[in-house]
């Protein structure tokens, strides 16, 4: 067994933690936690992973991420995210697949489309030219009712202020969404649109290791560099969802077009940060 992983285990089994009460508590998966135990890093996901799981995993059980990390920072692996690169690289060449295959199966329903289009002109063509025949035989002089068309205008009048006014209504109902703190890393969120909120997580002046749990379920987890962005759509029925950050001084949140407010963290302090948020209906 690796030293680090040694001196890891013997704190969580001074703290009175299993592997699975471990998991629980820092939402890596038990797999990970054993591969950082036996010092197998390159079990891990990638070498970024290594350094925001032992960080995790060291203030989960008392240890002190900093100083660990620099006392075997010549066994720890440097962060290179490179794994999400060539996981992005494989979403587009999907994409680009997609869509060739669409525009391919397009082009064999071409002469069919022409088809119907040169038919749809044609039948428009005879009834107009129907349409203008019966108009031209049935034509009368009929002397003009001017009191009707006033009441049509007045009529008209109205219709549009009633339209105007139900429109006004309509926004002034409309509710602003609310994202207050709660304290100890809570924030309650409020007026949650119909379709659903958006949230925006980016990386700013450095790299932050982010996961995103909504309930109890993690919709994704990811290594953003400085700049890079990931947006997500909360559903509508959610009642709370999580931001786990690896470093919350290189983290960037954006809810519902406004900035969350972070604050700093300073370097004595633990930059792992698991913000959770109620959602109020």
């Amino acid at each position: 067994m690796d030293e680090i992983g040694q001196k890891l285990r013997n704190a969580r089994i001074k703290k009175g933690y299993t592997i699975d009460d471990l998991q629980q508590i820092t939402k890596i998966q038990k797999r990970y936690l054993i591969a950082i135990e036996e010092g197998q890093f390159d079990h891990l996901p990638g070498d970024f992973y290594v350094r925001a799981f032992i960080k995790q995993y060291s203030d989960a059980v008392g240890i002190s991420s900093d100083d660990l990390l620099e006392e075997y920072k010549a066994d720890i692996p440097n962060s290179q995210p490179s794994q999400e690169a060539a996981q992005q690289e494989t979403k587009t060449r999907s994409i680009k697949e997609e869509s060739n295959s669409f525009f391919s199966n397009l082009g064999n329903y071409i002469p069919q489309i022409v088809v119907g289009i040169v038919v749809i002109v044609i039948i428009a063509v005879i009834a107009f030219g129907m349409v203008h025949r019966n108009q031209n035989a049935s034509s009368v002089t009929i002397p003009k009712d001017n009191t009707t068309q006033t009441t049509k205008k007045k009529t008209a009048k109205k219709s549009t202020k009633t339209t105007k006014k139900a429109t006004a209504k309509k926004k002034t109902a409309t509710k602003t969404v609310s994202v207050k703190s709660s304290g100890d890393n809570t924030y309650t969120v409020t007026n949650m649109p119909t379709d659903g909120l958006k949230v925006v997580v980016a990386g700013n002046n450095g790299q932050a290791w982010i996961q995103f749990t909504e309930g109890s379920n993690t919709t994704w987890q990811q290594a953003l560099s400085s700049g890079e962005k990931k947006e997500t759509t909360v559903p509508a029925d959610t009642t709370s969802f999580k931001i786990q950050t690896g470093n919350v001084n290189n983290t960037e949140i954006t809810i519902d077009g406004k900035k969350l407010d972070l604050g700093t963290t300073d370097s004595s302090s633990s930059i792992v940060k698991t913000l959770t948020f109620n959602v109020e209906k």
